[in-house]
Order: structure tokens, then C-alpha cells, then sequence
């Protein structure tokens, strides 16, 4: 199951709040809590955990923070595939409120300096794996020359176009599936997202919805894929979780609903426990879970 993730790698700075900021407002944390992070960091994490063998291709720096990041994934069984810049590594701030909900402000430091050529470095790790999963959080011209190389060996393309925006067309239309949330599945392809993706030429996606499931376009058709209820404690790797278990489920052989719903269970986990990369769950933590 060789799953290669490119994407940002940096520290993640946590702090609860009871609500977020009124205009003017300073706020009093209830706890503060550092973790390395990023979405392409925390899907690899979460595809490892649940049984695959995973690669992480990133741009970090020469400082404390990159060494931190690149000696977690070593931790926890995944290859670090580095590429060294002469800036600070990623950093992202996320404040969770009282219900659960959070509010994410990322530098992208050495992460967003990964370019074309940094790529073509690793073309023959790419080429062997089974899947690539691809986000928006590297330059777009990365992720089309991993996304060319990808094609031309047979591997199997995840694009999770996150944040929306600035997302290239190219790789919408170029990947095997895309993985918006509705949120970002709105603003690229209208309010009425699901038109928008059968009008676009766009052959698979999946739309998460949080604690609705997600809904999966295959074929022409519309498939709901329903959620496991949990009481969220912090959503904030929620997506990034469904995304690496989703590339598992893929590698494992399921069809892509099934790929969906075991994707739902990783990610109702991830959850129902605080922060994000160390709440991404192991394969033992959702192999009984009922909906």
C-alpha cells in the first residue's frame, strides 16, 4: 500500500477559546497545546496509522521546528522525502471554541517554496507508489510536475483542493478524484456544487460534509455516504484524516463507497479527541467502530 503525500509540513500551535474573537476583542486561552502539522502532514500520518506505507515529500527549513517535523515522521514509520530552504518551516495557529469548531491561520515559511524542480528530485518514489495525494498548500507548478509523473507511471491521483484558493483548473480536471469539503466545493463550483462538478468534465468526487458524511460523484451518479455520529472535540484534522484513509481504503482494494465510509469512520475518531496529528487514529482504533 505505497501512498506518497506532498504537501506542507510545519509546527501547529493550538490554543482553546470559549468563543472566537468579536472585532477588537482579545481573548484569554484556556490551554495551549504544539504538535508539527499541516494537511499534507497530517494525511500522511493518518495513512500510515491505519497500514500504509507512506512517503512525505516537503520543503522544510534548517531550524528547530523542521528537525521536529522530520523526526516525527520518522517516529511514526513514514519516509521524509526533504527538500532544504534557507527559511523558517510552516507554522499554523488554530483556536478551537467551546463547541468544537476551529479557526486556522498558517505561514507557509519553507513549505511553499517546493517547486517543479524540488519534484523531479523524487520522480522514481512517485512512480512507484500506488497513490499520490496532492493539496493546495505547495505552489501549483509542484503539483503538476508531480501530477505529470504520477500519470505517465499509472498512479493512481487524490487532489484535495485545500484552501480553495487560487486552485489550478488543470489539476481539478487532471486527478483521479477530488476532495473538497462543501465549504470549498461551493466556492469552486457555485452554491449548487453538484451541478457545478457534473458540468465541469470532472469524472470522480468526493464532498465531505463533516458530521453529515460526505457524498461521492462516480459514474454520473450521486452516492450519500453516512457519517458516525461521535460529539466532535476538536474537527480540526477531521478532513486531513478522511483524506489519508480514504488513499488506505483505495490501496486495500475497496471500491470507492467503501473507501468513503471507512474514511467516515477514521475521521469521526480523529475528531472526538483534541488537536489533529495526534488525534489521527491507528487502524485497531476504528476496526470495531459502529455507526
Amino acid at each position: 500500500m505505497k501512498i506518497t503525500v506532498i504537501g506542507l509540513g510545519g509546527d501547529s500551535l493550538f490554543m482553546n477559546v470559549d468563543h472566537f474573537h468579536r472585532e477588537g476583542e482579545t481573548l484569554a486561552a484556556t490551554s495551549f497545546f504544539s504538535e508539527p502539522g499541516g494537511k499534507g502532514y497530517n494525511q500522511a500520518v493518518a495513512a500510515a496509522r491505519l497500514g500504509g506505507d507512506v512517503s512525505f515529500l516537503g520543503a522544510f527549513g534548517k531550524d528547530s521546528g523542521s528537525d521536529k517535523c522530520v523526526n516525527f515522521l520518522k517516529k511514526e514509520g513514514i519516509k521524509p522525502l526533504v527538500i532544504y530552504k534557507d527559511i523558517p518551516c510552516a507554522c499554523a495557529c488554530i483556536l478551537t471554541d467551546k463547541t468544537g469548531e476551529n479557526r486556522v491561520t498558517v505561514f507557509g515559511g519553507a513549505a511553499a517554496l517546493l517547486n517543479a524542480e524540488d519534484i523531479e528530485v523524487f520522480k522514481a518514489e512517485i512512480g512507484a507508489s500506488q497513490i499520490l495525494i496532492l493539496q493546495n498548500e505547495v505552489l501549483a507548478e509542484a503539483n503538476r510536475r508531480a501530477l505529470e509523473i504520477a500519470k505517465a507511471a499509472g498512479v493512481t491521483v487524490v487532489f484535495n483542493p485545500a484552501p480553495a484558493v487560487g486552485v489550478d483548473r488543470e489539476l481539478l480536471l487532471s486527478a483521479d478524484v477530488i476532495t473538497p469539503n462543501k465549504h470549498e466545493a461551493q466556492l469552486l463550483f457555485g452554491d449548487d456544487y453538484k451541478s457545478g462538478i457534473e458540468n465541469s468534465g470532472i469524472k470522480t468526487a468526493v464532498v465531505t460534509l463533516g458530521g453529515d458524511g460526505a457524498e461521492l460523484y462516480e459514474k454520473g451518479r450521486w452516492t450519500h455516504i453516512p457519517p458516525y455520529k461521535v460529539s466532535p472535540v476538536d474537527t480540526t484534522g477531521g478532513g486531513d484524516c478522511f483524506n489519508g484513509a480514504f488513499a488506505v481504503g483505495i490501496c486495500m482494494g475497496k471500491t470507492l463507497e467503501m473507501s468513503c465510509d471507512f474514511a467516515c469512520r477514521a475521521a469521526s475518531v480523529a475528531v472526538s479527541r483534541p488537536h489533529a496529528v495526534e488525534a489521527m487514529p491507528h487502524f485497531v482504533d476504528i476496526s470495531s467502530k459502529k455507526q
